[in-house]
């Protein structure tokens, strides 16, 4: 698998969702300065998560839950 374009700063982090190396992937957008996490690109539109929200999705992903459909 490609390794995912990462831009990371003292408040920020946005990794770009990329798995064949277009520039029209979505992007997951998180910043210290904002209560929600933005998901999407111009292509696809956005998503906007509260950060609870966003991490009970990562919980759920860690603990497995969406393995079978990925696999």
């Amino acid at each position: 698998m490609n390794e995912l374009p990462i831009k990371e700063t003292k408040n920020s982090l946005e990794i770009t969702l990329c798995g064949k190396g277009s520039c029209k992937c979505p992007a997951v957008d998180i910043h210290l300065d904002r209560d929600d996490v933005i998901i999407g690109g111009k292509e696809e539109g956005f998503t906007t998560f509260t950060k609870e929200q966003f991490e009970l999705l990562v919980n759920e992903v860690k603990n497995g839950r969406f393995d079978k459909f990925i696999k």
